[in-house]
Order: C-alpha cells, then sequence, then structure tokens
C-alpha cells in the first residue's frame, strides 16, 4: 500500500494570499519589479515620461495637469490591457481581481500548503 501525503491549507498563513505564496515580496518588498501589475508598470512609465516633457516644455502644473487629464483615456486604452485581467468587484485600479495593491497574484508561485515558511497569520 502506497501512502499519498496530503499537504495541509496555507490558508493560515501570513504570507498566504488567494492561494498564492507573497513570502519574497515580504521579505523584500518592492524588490522584484516582475511582480508588480504590468499595466501600472506601463502606466507608470508613461506618466514619467510625460511629467519630463512637461517640465521640459515648461508648462506649470495646473497646464500639464490639463493636458494629461485630456490624453489618459486613450493612454489607459492603448496601455491599460493585460490578458489575465479578471474584472473584480472594486472601486480600486486596476479593477482586477489578481491585483493586490500594486502587485500581480499570478506572478507569485502557487502556495504549496503548510511549508517551512509558514508564519501565522496575525488575528487567526
Amino acid at each position: 500500500m502506497t501512502s499519498r501525503l496530503t499537504p495541509l491549507p496555507g490558508a493560515g498563513c501570513r504570507h498566504y494570499q488567494t492561494g498564492r505564496c507573497l513570502y519574497e515580496e515580504h521579505c523584500n518588498p518592492g524588490l522584484h519589479v516582475s511582480l508588480r501589475c504590468v499595466v501600472l508598470v506601463r502606466l507608470g512609465r508613461v506618466f514619467d515620461d510625460f511629467v519630463l516633457r512637461a517640465e521640459s516644455m515648461g508648462l506649470n502644473e495646473e497646464q500639464a495637469g490639463r493636458i494629461w487629464q485630456a490624453r489618459f483615456p486613450a493612454t489607459l486604452a492603448k496601455e491599460g490591457n493585460c490578458q489575465d485581467c479578471l474584472p473584480g468587484d472594486t472601486t480600486s485600479f486596476p479593477d482586477c481581481g489578481h491585483a493586490a495593491g500594486e502587485l500581480c497574484l499570478l506572478a507569485f508561485p502557487v502556495c504549496p500548503g503548510r511549508c517551512r515558511r509558514f508564519l501565522k497569520r496575525q488575528g487567526s
């Protein structure tokens, strides 16, 4: 007879979020850009480029703000697509079920269960 081991669920772990292990992010927050939402990364780059151009053209904050407001819908249509987007029911941006703040949960490994890194969640 062969025994089969079943890992315990990691749901009570501080690093667990919707089936994913966020251990690496908790150890070094923000270190891996590859764990960030690709839509937010792209929009951030476009905005940074816009700010540099606005500064070099000598635009004040109000002028730059009006231009950005006018351009943002087209920018969002171009840069705001993600093939893995799961429409959520949140009021935050991006409204994606895989987003956890600026992070994309799909970029994290699937939680293996009760592993050696298991750390009890506060309040559990």
